[in-house]
């Protein structure tokens, strides 16, 4: 298992389901810092970090430039507040789309 990482990615969240926590919106945009380590991928814009395990997610689509990840379960985190979600992750990764994909779904 290798480690993933990429700067400065466009991440849509979208479809959210708040299951614990004061998080309500539906959709929010982010742009950030990205890395798939020990099982764990990280999405971090410096006001919100979202952290979701591999164990929670459902299923990973392959698109052009991105990948779109279905996701159970997810945390984000705004300063000290903290949510658990399920919803929609894509990634706009341009040409690392695949590679991505292999490592989260292959």
């Amino acid at each position: 298992m290798s480690t993933m990482k990429a700067e400065k990615l466009k991440a849509e969240l979208e479809n959210l389901e708040t299951h614990m926590g004061d998080f309500r919106d539906n959709k929010i945009k982010m742009k950030g810092d990205v890395a798939y380590e020990e099982q764990m991928l990280t999405i971090d814009d410096g006001k919100t970090v979202v952290r979701l395990h591999a164990r929670n997610i459902r299923n990973v689509h392959l698109e052009k430039k991105a990948i779109r990840i279905a996701a159970m379960n997810f945390e984000i985190r705004q300063g000290e507040d903290v949510s658990v979600v399920s919803g929609a992750i894509k990634l706009e990764l341009k040409g690392e789309s695949e590679a991505w994909y292999k490592e989260l779904w292959g």
